[in-house]
């Protein structure tokens, strides 16, 4: 396959910002607390289990993935309409988040989980797929110079030439409600230093102070989501679908 006039179209779309769809959720127990990670990587701070989402799945797919993977929690995804806009910009490679090519590595061996010590042993896997935002703008690529859409084995085949390629990535978030359901701390695979319960009015002042460094800050979408004003009534909703809580908590 012709790689070199494909990519002049790749390093053309990743000048400019490409949205990288992410899925996340809120997290709420009977309560009617949310649950949080605390992640001191790419200094996050206080924020939803989130993550970009694989060409393979839906968001509301990879906002369950989310949910065991970062916080370890088996949930279930409530009726209320999700919450999207438009996240931060930031540059890294082609390849960030992918699956594909990966390395399996556990990089919070330990988790102080819910008021827990526990250790994590299971990494994220390698895979076969890339996430959705790198799918796409492949795809585009592909089309820009050939005038057709690329079959799926195509495009693989451009991820694996091009994914140390320099993007501007453009987050494009989507946060789900959901009900707890049960804990699953070994499904964790070691993204997270720490896992919390915040009541709303914890969650809505720390939002109000917007501390800007670690340990206190909140990730710029928690502190979105918690100031808005129907949050209170989709939390209810979402804890009337949630089992009594069953671990210690913090």
């Amino acid at each position: 396959m012709p790689y070199q006039p494909v990519l002049s179209h790749i390093r053309r779309l990743a000048s400019a910002p490409v949205f990288r769809p992410v899925a996340g959720l809120v997290i709420v127990d009977a309560s009617e607390r949310v649950a949080m990670a605390y992640q001191e990587y790419a200094n996050q701070g206080w924020c939803f289990p989130k993550g970009g989402v694989d060409h393979t799945e839906t968001s509301a797919d990879a906002a369950l993935r989310e949910a065991r993977e970062e916080i370890g929690l088996e949930v279930e995804l409530v009726e209320l309409e999700p919450i999207a806009f438009t996240g931060k910009d930031f540059h890294d490679r082609l390849g960030f988040g992918s699956p594909r090519g990966a390395k399996s590595v556990i990089y919070k061996p330990r988790c102080l989980y819910f008021g827990e010590h526990v250790e994590v042993t299971k990494s994220e896997p390698p895979g076969s797929s890339i996430s959705r935002g790198a799918f796409e703008m492949l795809a585009e690529a592909w089309r820009l110079h050939h005038g057709v859409s690329p079959q799926e084995s195509e495009i693989m085949e451009l991820y694996d030439r091009a994914r140390d390629e320099a993007v501007i990535w453009r987050q494009s978030p989507t946060y789900f409600f959901a009900a707890l359901k049960s804990h699953c701390p070994e499904e964790m695979t070691g993204e997270t230093d720490e896992t919390a319960w915040f009541t709303l009015t914890e969650l809505k002042e720390r939002a109000k102070r917007a501390e800007p460094f670690l340990p206190n800050k909140l990730h710029g979408d928690v502190a979105r989501i918690a100031l808005h004003p129907d949050l209170s009534q989709w939390v209810a909703k979402a804890a009337s679908g949630a089992i009594p809580r069953e671990r210690p908590t913090r």
